[in-house]
């Protein structure tokens, strides 16, 4: 199971990428003045942009039947059958197991996969009630 990012996040680095190469070509056809402002506003915009892509392409959360993978720099995973515990607090979730803690954040999640990922931290922490004595 995919859970995407919501789309504000892709936009807005995609509108800041465009923003800074549109600033970079101002300051590469201006006149005068330095050029390493150029090549950084370029180096920023393209940077942005990558980002865009990569948040589009590869998604905000996977879940499988061993692992849940978190893609943020630097990818978070932990094994399902090594969590300790799962908690929400204050927007967050939680997943523990004995040397790893992942927290993901509800704000971040798109509305439409919001329901799957609800309906999975559920049915994980009611097992986990379960197995504790």
């Amino acid at each position: 199971m995919e859970i995407a990012y919501k789309n504000k996040k892709i936009l807005i680095n995609l509108i800041l990428g465009i923003v800074w190469i549109l600033i970079s070509c101002g300051y590469f056809f201006g006149t005068g003045g330095s050029r390493w402002k150029s090549y950084a506003a370029i180096i920023l915009g393209i940077s942005y942009l990558v980002l865009a892509a990569y948040d589009y392409f590869y998604k905000y959360i996977t879940i499988t039947d061993q692992q849940i993978r978190v893609n943020v720099f630097p990818r978070k995973k932990i094994n399902i059958n090594e969590i300790t515990s799962a908690s929400y607090y204050a927007d967050d979730y939680t997943f523990k197991s004995s040397g790893t803690t992942i927290r993901i954040l509800r704000s971040q999640i798109a509305a439409k996969d919001l329901p799957k990922f609800e309906t999975f931290f559920k049915e994980l922490s009611s097992k986990l009630k379960t197995t504790d004595p």
